[in-house]
C-alpha cells in the first residue's frame, strides 16, 4: 500500500524538476524524488508540522526553496549526505561479480564484430585471406587477453610468433574447412593457449614490458597506491571529525547524579558543527564500506598470483631438459594460465571501479567543507568564551522535547543500523549531537541491538528510564534525514512511501458482445417442454428424483468382479467356440 502523501510530495518533486531545468542543472529524477520523501521528515528542513493533505503554500515553498539551493550548493552538508548515500546505492562496481560482468559483456560487444568477420571466410580461401585471417586472429588474442595495445606491431609479432607455433599453414586451411560453430569453439580454445604461451614468454625479468603488459607489476602498483589513498583520506577525516566533537564536548556538561545538562552555546549552535560531523562520519562509513571490498579483493589476488606462480613453477618443470613435448601436455597449462590472467585482469578492473567511487565521494565532500567547518568551530569557540552563564536543563526535559513530533519508523529496524560508534542517551538528550562511546550495553533482551554510552553511569540512566529513553531515541533517529542516511535506515523509513501509486480498478468495463436478436413478430407457440404452471408438479418431480437418489447402490462389486475371482485374468471362449 502506498503512503497516503505520495501524492502531494510526487508534486512537489516535480516542481523542484521544473526549478532545476530551468537554472541548467543536470536532473537525476529518482535522485529528487528521494531527497524530497526522505528530507520532508526532517524535523528542521522537512514539513513534519504541516499537514501534507492540506499543506500551507509557504512552509512548501520554503521546503522547495531549501531543496534548491541545497543542490546547487556544494558546501551544504544534507545535501552531501544524500549524494553519497545514493552514489552508494547506484554504485554496483562495488561489487566485484558486478564489474566482472559489465567489463566481460563491453568486450563481447566490442570483439562481436571481430568475431564475424574471422569467421565469415569461405572453405576455399586464397593464401592472401589466410594471410587476413591470421592477422585478424593476432588482433583478437590482443584484445580479448589485455595483452597490450592491438597496434602495437611488435605485440603482435610476438603472438604471430607463438601462433605459428600451435597452428600452421596446413592447419589453418583445415580450421576454415570447419563449421561454423566449430570454429567459434576452436578459435576462443587457441586463443587462449596462444595468450598463455605470449604471457610465459613474457613472466619474469627478461619479459618485454614495453610492448607486453604485465598484470601483475600493474596490480601491485595499484595495490600501493590505492591503500595509501583509502589510509590517507581516513586518515584526514578522523581528524576533522575528531575537532568538531571535541568543541561539542567542550560546551556541553552532563551532570549524571542530578541528571541535568548544561550547556553554553545553544544547541541550534551547536547542530551546525553538528552537521559536518555527520558529513563526516558519512563520507568515512562509505570509504570503509569501499575499503572492505578492496580488502577482498586484495586477498582474491593474493590467492590468484599464488596460483599464477604454480602454473608457471609447472611449465617450467615439463619444459626442463626436454626438446620436443606432446602438445595434449603443455597445452592444458597454457590455457590455464590464461584463465589465471583473466581473473587478475578483473581484479584489476575491480580496483580501478572502487577507485572512481573513492574520487567520486571526495568531491563530495570537498575542502572547501573542511574550511567551512574550521570557521564554524572558531566562531563556536569564540561565542561560547562570551558567554559566562550556561543553560540548564533536565534530562526528562530534554527527552519530552521530542514528543510534539510523530514518526512511524519501526524501533525493530535499529537491529541493522550501526549505533554502537557513538553515544546514544547524549544523541537523545541533544537531539542529535554526535560524542563517541566507550561502553557498549544491550538494553533491550528480546532484540540484539546493542546501545553506545559514554560510561557506565549513562548506560545505566538509559536502563532506569528505558521506556522514555527508547522513545525519544526512536524519535531522534527517524525524524533527522542526516542521521537516518548515517545509519542506514532511510530505505526502511521510505519504503513504503517510495512504491507507487495504486491504480484503483475502473468502476465500468468495456466487454465486446453481440446483443442476442429478439424477434416481436413470432406467433409460434413456445417450445416449453419441462415447463407447468402448476407448482405441485415440481414438488412431485422433487419427490420422484429423491426416491430415485435413494435406491442408487452403494457397493463396491462392479462388472468385472460380479461373482468371479480374479476376473481380470481369466479367459472365455466366444459364442461361437461353444
Amino acid at each position: 500500500m502506498s503512503h497516503p502523501h505520495h501524492k502531494t510530495l510526487e508534486k512537489i518533486g516535480q516542481r523542484i524538476m521544473q526549478q532545476l531545468i530551468a537554472r541548467d542543472v543536470e536532473v537525476d529524477e529518482q535522485f529528487v524524488r528521494f531527497v524530497v520523501h526522505l528530507l520532508a521528515r526532517d524535523m528542521r528542513q522537512g514539513l513534519l508540522k504541516t499537514d501534507l493533505g492540506n499543506p500551507s503554500a509557504c512552509q512548501v515553498d520554503a521546503f522547495v526553496h531549501c531543496i534548491v539551493q541545497g543542490y546547487m550548493q556544494h558546501t551544504d552538508t544534507t545535501m552531501a549526505n544524500m549524494r553519497m548515500s545514493w552514489l552508494m546505492k547506484t554504485g554496483h562496481a562495488i561489487d566485484l561479480a558486478y564489474v566482472r560482468e559489465q567489463y566481460e559483456q563491453r568486450y563481447r560487444e566490442q570483439l562481436k564484430l571481430l568475431i564475424d568477420d574471422i569467421l565469415r571466410y569461405p572453405e576455399s580461401c586464397s593464401k592472401q585471406q589466410l594471410d587476413q585471417l591470421f592477422a585478424k586472429m593476432q588482433v583478437f588474442i590482443a584484445a580479448t587477453y589485455n595483452l597490450g595495445s592491438p597496434k602495437n606491431h611488435v605485440l603482435l609479432k610476438l603472438i604471430a610468433q607463438a601462433l605459428n607455433s600451435v597452428i600452421g599453414r596446413s592447419d589453418l586451411q583445415n580450421y576454415v574447412l570447419k563449421k561454423k560453430y566449430h570454429r567459434e569453439e576452436y578459435l576462443l580454445r587457441l586463443a587462449a593457449t596462444v595468450a598463455g604461451i605470449v604471457i610465459y614468454n613474457n613472466d619474469g625479468p627478461d619479459g618485454d614490458r614495453e610492448n607486453v603488459r604485465y598484470v601483475v607489476a600493474d596490480l601491485l602498483m595499484a595495490q600501493e597506491n590505492t591503500t595509501a589513498a583509502f589510509n590517507a583520506v581516513l586518515k584526514r577525516l578522523t581528524r576533522v571529525q575528531a575537532e568538531c566533537q571535541s568543541i561539542i564536548s567542550e560546551q556541553l556538561t552532563f551532570n549524571t547524579k542530578e541528571e541535568l545538562l548544561f550547556y553554553k552555546v545553544p544547541l541550534e549552535q551547536l547542530h551546525r558543527v553538528n552537521q559536518f560531523t555527520l558529513t563526516f562520519v558519512m563520507q568515512q562509513r562509505c570509504l570503509l564500506a569501499l575499503k572492505r571490498s578492496y580488502e577482498h579483493t586484495a586477498y582474491l589476488i593474493g590467492v590468484e598470483q599464488g596460483r599464477y606462480d604454480c602454473v608457471v613453477a609447472k611449465i617450467n618443470d615439463t619444459l626442463l631438459l626436454r626438446t620436443a613435448i606432446d602438445s595434449e601436455l603443455i597445452f592444458p597449462h597454457f590455457v590455464y594460465l590464461s584463465k589465471v590472467w583473466c581473473n587478475l585482469t578483473h581484479y584489476f578492473n575491480h580496483i580501478v571501479e572502487l577507485n572512481k567511487l573513492r574520487e567520486q565521494l571526495e568531491q563530495l565532500v570537498s575542502h572547501e567543507m573542511d574550511a567551512c567547518a574550521r570557521k564554524t568551530i572558531d566562531e563556536i569557540r569564540l561565542l561560547g568564551e562570551h558567554i559566562k552563564k550556561p543553560e540548564q536543563r533536565s534530562f526528562l526535559d530534554r527527552m519530552a522535547v521530542l514528543n510534539q513530533y510523530n514518526t512511524d519508523g519501526n524501533f525493530c529496524s535499529m537491529a541493522q543500523a550501526d549505533i554502537k560508534e557513538f553515544c546514544c542517551l547524549t544523541l537523545t538528550l541533544t537531539n542529535g549531537l554526535l560524542l563517541p562511546a566507550h561502553v557498549l550495553r544491550k538494553l533491550c533482551m528480546n532484540l540484539d541491538i546493542k546501545f553506545g554510552f559514554r560510561d557506565e553511569t549513562y548506560a545505566r540512566i538509559a536502563e532506569l528510564w528505558f521506556e522514555r529513553f527508547i522513545k525519544s531515541f526512536r524519535q531522534a533517529i527517524f525524524n533527522s534525514a542526516n542521521l537516518a542516511l548515517v545509519l542506514k535506515l532511510d530505505d526502511v523509513l521510505i519504503a513504503r512511501e517510495m512504491q507507487p501509486l495504486p491504480v484503483p480498478p475502473p468502476k465500468t468495463r468495456d466487454f465486446n458482445a453481440q446483443t442476442e436478436m429478439v424477434i416481436t413478430n413470432d406467433l409460434r407457440p413456445a417450445n416449453w417442454i419441462n415447463v407447468t404452471w402448476n407448482a405441485w408438479d415440481y414438488h412431485r418431480e422433487t419427490i420422484h428424483l429423491a426416491e430415485i437418489r435413494k435406491r442408487q447402490t452403494h457397493d463396491t462389486q462392479t462388472k468385472l468382479s460380479y461373482g468371479k475371482r480374479n476376473a481380470q485374468n481369466q479367459a472365455y471362449n466366444s459364442r461361437q467356440h461353444k
